[in-house]
């Protein structure tokens, strides 16, 4: 039939096809199950009252002081890499630059906030003089492992880490060395890869594995540039944090995801 391909040609242009939309459904995948580890390893937020009820009943099995609260912000890694969480120390508890994080048997690590404050991802508070001595004199003294390694979900956050490592690498080496991308330029790509939540390779997956609207795909030169990508990589973190923080506010979050 006229201006229909048949043969070799049009066969390896069909596998093609079908093997940038496998792709892409791997990748969806993945990310898929990144995000499902980041919210399964994540931190549940309890009040002081709580973590001295989990205590005194034995419920409690390790602990320890934090510089810093997981996701509190002192540092801004990629979403593909994992926050370090650095001990802290009992004077921070009055200055306000150290957190208790502990664990009790079948649940997730819980973080402690003080209880004038409703547990939720954006609020914060400081300790009283009560909690502090609570901390300082059973706590403490209580003789529960007291380390990092202690308390943080050992085998998924590898999982999480090492899926994360996996994703931004395969999608680097794709954009930098793969064939050339339909509706953006390499370097928009290469941009987008920091979106949070890795969002960037989630659209990557879609457009360019996946064919979606390649129908409509701009010429060569009016893909997407470089500058364009780095744009939408500000803006984009900027929207998408300010967008998680007051949906979670909204409906009353209280984990913490990796």
């Amino acid at each position: 039939m006229p201006g229909v391909r048949t043969g070799p040609a049009a066969r390896d242009a069909r596998f093609r096809r079908w093997a940038r939309r496998v792709a892409g459904v791997a990748v969806v995948l993945l990310w898929a199950t990144h995000a499902l580890l980041s919210l399964v390893g994540g931190f549940q937020l309890v009040n002081h009252s709580q973590a001295v009820e989990d205590l005194s009943s034995g419920r409690m099995t390790s602990y320890a002081l934090l510089e810093d609260r997981p996701g509190g912000g002192s540092s801004t890694p990629g979403w593909w890499t994992q926050e370090d969480l650095e001990p802290g120390t009992v004077e921070g508890l009055r200055t306000g630059t150290t957190t208790v994080l502990y664990t009790v048997a079948g649940s997730r690590p819980r973080l402690v906030v003080p209880d004038h404050i409703t547990p939720s991802m954006n609020s914060w508070g400081s300790w009283t003089e009560a909690e502090v001595a609570w901390i300082e004199e059973d706590l403490v003294t209580s003789g529960l492992p007291s380390t990092v390694s202690s308390v943080v979900p050992g085998r998924v956050l590898q999982a999480h880490g090492l899926l994360g490592l996996v994703l931004v690498v395969s999608m680097l080496v794709r954009v930098v060395f793969g064939a050339a991308p339909v509706h953006g330029t390499r370097w928009f790509w290469f941009w987008l890869i920091g979106l949070p939540a890795g969002l960037g390779v989630l659209a990557w997956a879609i457009w360019e594995e996946g064919g979606w609207r390649d129908h409509r795909a701009p010429a060569p030169q009016q893909r997407s540039s470089g500058g364009y990508g780095f744009a939408v990589l500000l803006l984009g973190s900027f929207v998408l944090t300010a967008g998680s923080q007051l949906l979670a506010w909204l409906l009353g979050v209280t984990v913490i995801p990796l």
